[in-house]
């Protein structure tokens, strides 16, 4: 037919200028129009074809484009374990409402020792050196009084690490300090407290210290008020027998104001976003499927989670971007 076609068009196309171009008007056939009308039908019929064959076509790649959308992986138990895959149960949670705020780490007032003589006199003997730790009642220096010329011993008040050394033997004492002894183990952090944060924060809230890569959990133990017009401290007593901070460390404070308790909730970690939504990954088996979720309220630990997820489903919270890229590029394979 394609090759026949294109001739038959020729000629009718001949014999219409023939016809068009009668000296004596001559109308065509009746037999020479059909075949012009044959001729017309046999190309929109063709075309008809071509347009439904686009159509399917359009079609087939849609449905290859939605065979190559991989929406799960599968992974064995000894290998999800051996790359510390780790999944837990869908459960019901609270979300709290916080008030961020910034602050420093200090000394307790009692964890500071200041070490001077009790007469003044020479120094005879000092035991302990800058960075030394020391026991309460630990022997320190000893001083000879002018006075009576009799020796007597300077001894540790407190335990801790001797922060400063400012005498040496055979230096006279006077009223300043010879040895300065701190004690970490307990630090206070102290919150500045703006404007905007005041009238929400409240003695006994629960507070999430964060610095130095270190993360406290304590509450609000005292509120001191404005003076001279400077913000309001806010302090959070921190046990730091672990030496995970310092004095002077600088802290972001997320303070608990308020909380919200919620049917279902997954841990930050667990979330991803692919193919513009949010998903998690289900475990079931070996098998690890994308799940698009709806969220709703948020905190720093958790979300809230309004549909595509059901209470008691396992999912991964753990090294969950191994299965994201798991799934990308099996996806990646079947497009080529």
């Amino acid at each position: 037919m394609k090759q026949l076609l294109f001739p038959l068009c020729l000629f009718f196309a001949f014999s219409n200028q023939a016809w068009s171009s009668d000296d004596h008007g001559h109308k065509p056939s009746p037999k020479h129009t059909e075949h012009n009308e044959q001729a017309t039908h046999v190309e929109h019929d063709k075309h008809d074809e071509h347009e439904k064959h686009d159509a399917h076509g359009d079609d087939d790649k849609h449905a290859e484009h939605d065979e190559h959308e991989t929406n799960h992986v599968t992974i064995t138990a000894a290998i999800a374990q051996k790359v510390g895959i780790k999944t837990t149960q869908a459960v019901a949670g609270t979300i709290a409402q916080t008030v961020k705020a910034y602050g420093r780490l200090t000394l307790a007032a009692d964890n500071i020792a200041n070490i001077t003589a009790r007469f003044p006199g020479v120094v005879t003997n000092i035991y302990v050196n800058i960075g030394d730790k020391v026991e309460k009642g630990q022997r320190l220096a000893q001083v000879e009084s002018n006075d009576s010329l009799q020796t007597y011993t300077l001894s540790a008040p407190i335990s801790g690490v001797v922060q400063g050394r400012y005498v040496n033997v055979g230096e006279t004492t006077s009223n300043a300090p010879l040895l300065l002894i701190t004690n970490t183990a307990m630090l206070w952090a102290e919150i500045q407290l703006f404007p905007s944060a005041r009238a929400q924060v409240k003695v006994g809230q629960a507070v999430t210290l964060q610095g130095s890569g270190n993360s406290y959990q304590g509450s609000i133990a005292h509120l001191l008020p404005a003076v001279n017009g400077e913000a309001v401290v806010a302090r959070v007593r921190v046990d730091n027998v672990t030496d995970k901070f310092a004095p002077n460390d600088m802290l972001v404070a997320h303070i608990e104001i308020a909380h919200l308790d919620v049917p279902l909730v997954v841990a930050n970690q667990a979330l991803h976003s692919m193919r513009n939504q949010d998903v998690v990954f289900v475990k079931e088996g070996d098998r690890y499927e994308l799940r698009p979720v709806t969220l709703g309220y948020r905190d720093d630990s958790h979300t809230q989670v309004l549909s595509g997820l059901a209470a008691g489903e396992q999912y991964v919270f753990e090294n969950s971007y191994l299965i994201k890229a798991d799934i990308e590029k099996s996806g990646a394979a079947h497009e080529h």
